[in-house]
């Protein structure tokens, strides 16, 4: 069954339909979500968040006139962007355990040397600004359009170009000068 029909059944309140939508984009959208949030758990209950906004969002939607991934993960950084709000607007207190380990930076360069090119590239995204790790996450991981992205990210299809090609020569950059791939 497409996306469409199983919009207008979810619309009219079929649960299994909803279900199925669910199935379909959920593993991407948690995808999108981890790329912000580190907390597994957190991340697990944004997902839930994201599809219920959309199940009740589903209402207002044209079907039709409507791209319904680009509004998924619309939804999903709207959503995001309001847990942000809220955590920072009432942080938690951490204390600091003076038995943490300290992380050894060489082992991320070994961690490098034995991955995947893949793997190497996910890694240099740590070092980028959020909004080019978003945008590259959706144009080449979750294999959006650019206009699914533009939409997603409430931004126009030259804005995201921009980022695109700004967040690539970056990676570049990070690539030849960190593992030396030049």
């Amino acid at each position: 069954m497409d996306i469409t029909s199983l919009i207008i059944k979810a619309k009219q309140g079929d649960t299994q339909a909803f279900g199925q939508l669910y199935d379909c984009f959920a593993q991407r959208i948690f995808r999108y979500v981890r790329i912000k949030i580190q907390n597994r758990e957190e991340a697990q209950d944004i997902l839930q968040e994201v599809f219920t906004k959309a199940f009740l969002g589903l209402k207002r939607l044209d079907p039709e006139k409507l791209n319904f991934t680009a509004w998924l993960y619309k939804v999903a950084s709207n959503t995001i962007n309001d847990h942000f709000r809220k955590k920072y607007s009432h942080p938690e207190p951490v204390e600091i355990d003076d038995s943490m380990d300290i992380i050894d930076k060489t082992s991320i360069l070994e961690e490098v040397s034995t991955g995947s090119d893949l793997e190497i590239v996910r890694a240099s995204f740590k070092q980028l600004p959020a909004i080019y790790r978003q945008v590259l996450e959706l144009r080449f991981f979750q294999n959006l359009s650019l206009g699914e992205v533009a939409t997603a990210l409430s931004k126009s299809n030259l804005a995201v170009r921009m980022l695109q090609h700004r967040a690539l020569k970056k990676v570049k950059n990070i690539l030849k000068d960190k593992y030396d791939l030049g």
